[in-house]
């Protein structure tokens, strides 16, 4: 040892057959056990000094049941290392010789040699055999409440937010800190209670511990806490492609986990503060942020806070704020873009879109809102208040005597589970009188694959009181011809990607010739969007495509503008 020591003079007398004892462990490096008396030797099981610690290894490490280590070394580190205290008091599981499992009251005092070098002594108590609680000995649930610590979770040992928060605050403002590049990550299991239905709390808990072990141990270096759930945040000084790596070994070593039931999709945010950042709260929040836009992606698990993704989340919380104020002082507009017949090149209905013209914001585009109202589950208000304003203006235009045509309205798959959709289509209609013919409802072909049982039942029942089911923006995702084949609608809407590819890729013409032709074949009227010149049209001639929309005919525009227009251009 190259620390002052002396041997032990056993000159005192202690008492033999207790249930408790006395020992030090080297409070650095691999804590190695410098003195144990023998009630605690007998505690474990031990014959005698060296069977003790060839049993324990010689550590302090080797004393703690291993899936209470964690937890122990955090709480230690906890209690004697921030605030003035420099003593413990912990309760912990041990694992003696023979297998049995006993319960330990710990209460260690931190002490330091001249020269920085540091020990702990530490007296432990066999909590069952000195009978601390009840003659019932009921020492699993009453430990596990005593042991309980504000500090630590008692879960996974990592620290808990408040701790945490403390502990990084004062290393960011530590002079020899404030130089260092860092940041803070944040950790999150997608469709974590979908996994405690399907496996249980016991797995749940199983899954965290697993998580947080793999966090550790990339992360060995840093500051680590469990939030809540099944979110945890990491705080660590490294470089940001230091930071990226870990992230990457640690969802890498998830999804290869041997444990089949531990093979999830760890998504993370990573937060990396600039020179003199020190706001502990803000940049957590910042690293969550982060890691939600991207829960619903399956192309990343992680992603960077950055200029563009606070823009975007200020867009976002705009949008989240103020869509009842648009829609109740009609900021919305619903613009209308004709569609064409092919054959004859007269408009055969229009396509209601909506732009959000905001005093302030200025003018949003669906790019800016529609997804925020999706993933918020706010979209229902905003078609509900499209399918009234596509009421009032037909109603509008057939008392001012002018002709009308179907208006084709969009329908956002969700709205099926947050409203009766087309109850409030049909109340709709009958109160301006519209007939079932001038509306048209457009539902994007992935919302066909979500929930099949559901729209397909709801979709014939329209259909069978009169009204018309397009299925929007074919050929934009994973078209399956299944959806061709299995749902029944009116009209089947190519997706502006074709029109795009077709200048480029010669098979594109080939591929719209037969899916044209498969439409016809089945009674199903093909329309192609995305029209942007005269040689799109003269195509869809040939090929036979009944309808078309695009710019070549005509931008959406407001009612108005849209009549004047058609007007002006015959």
């Amino acid at each position: 040892m190259s620390f002052p020591c002396y041997e032990v003079n056993t000159g005192g007398r202690i008492p033999t057959g207790l249930s408790g004892g006395f020992f030090i462990y080297d409070a650095d490096g691999d804590e190695e056990i410098l003195f144990v008396e023998t009630n605690v030797i007998k505690l474990y099981g031990c014959d005698d000094h060296d069977d003790f610690m060839a049993y324990t290894k010689g550590s302090f490490e080797g004393m703690v049941h291993p899936d209470d280590l964690s937890r122990v070394r955090n709480q230690i580190l906890t209690q004697t290392n921030f605030g003035e205290k420099r003593h413990d008091y912990l309760r912990y599981r041990i694992l003696t010789k023979q297998g049995k499992i006993r319960y330990i009251e710990d209460f260690g005092h931190l002490l330091h040699q001249e020269g920085g070098k540091r020990f702990f002594y530490v007296f432990i108590v066999d909590v069952d055999r000195n009978e601390f609680f009840n003659r019932a000995r009921n020492s699993l649930p009453e430990a596990e409440i005593l042991s309980s610590n504000n500090d630590v979770d008692p879960l996974t040992g990592l620290f808990t937010m408040p701790v945490f928060s403390h502990r990084v605050q004062m290393l960011l403002t530590a002079p020899e800190n404030r130089r260092k590049e860092s940041a803070f990550i944040h950790f999150d299991i997608p469709n974590f209670k979908l996994y405690n239905e399907k496996y249980g709390f016991d797995h749940g808990d199983e899954l965290l511990c697993a998580v947080s072990e793999a966090i550790r141990e990339i992360f060995e270096d840093g500051t680590i806490s469990r939030f809540s759930d099944d979110h945890f945040v990491v705080h660590v000084f490294r470089t940001g492609n230091d930071v990226i790596r870990g992230v990457e070994s640690i969802c890498k070593k998830m999804l290869m986990s041997d444990d089949v039931s531990k093979k999830v999709r760890v998504k993370s945010g990573i937060f990396i503060p600039d020179d003199g950042f020190s706001d502990v709260g803000l940049a957590c929040d910042h690293a969550r942020l982060a890691c939600n836009s991207i829960k619903n992606r399956h192309d990343t698990h992680y992603c960077i806070y950055d200029d563009m993704l606070r823009e975007r989340l200020r867009k976002q919380q705009y949008v989240i704020d103020h869509i009842d104020e648009a829609i109740e002082k009609e900021y919305v507009k619903v613009f209308y873009q004709p569609v064409i017949r092919v054959k004859s090149g007269e408009i055969c209905g229009y396509e209601a879109l909506v732009r959000w013209m905001d005093p302030d914001a200025g003018m949003l585009s669906p790019a800016d809102f529609i997804e925020t109202l999706e993933q918020f589950r706010l979209i229902h208000v905003l078609d509900a208040y499209v399918i009234r304003k596509v009421c009032e203006d037909y109603r509008s235009l057939v008392l001012q005597n002018e002709p009308v045509v179907p208006v084709s309205i969009n329908i956002s798959r969700l709205d099926f589970g947050l409203c009766d959709i087309f109850g409030i289509v049909e109340s709709t209609r009958k109160k301006y009188d519209v007939p079932r013919n001038m509306i048209d409802l457009e539902i994007t072909e992935s919302a066909l694959n979500k929930d099949d049982s559901l729209i397909k039942q709801e979709c014939d029942k329209m259909r069978e009181m009169g009204y018309h089911i397009w299925i929007d923006d074919f050929g934009s995702g994973y078209s399956s011809l299944n959806t061709v084949t299995d749902f029944n609608f009116d009209v089947l809407k190519l997706d502006l990607v074709f029109l795009k590819s077709f200048d480029k890729n010669p098979k594109t013409a080939s591929l719209m010739t037969c899916i044209v032709d498969c439409a016809a074949s089945m009674g199903v009227t093909a329309l192609c969007e995305g029209v942007e010149k005269k040689e799109h049209f003269e195509f869809l001639k040939k090929i036979g495509c009944v309808r078309a929309q695009g710019y070549y005919f005509g931008k959406p525009m407001p009612l108005e503008e849209t009549r004047s227009f058609i007007r002006e251009n015959g």
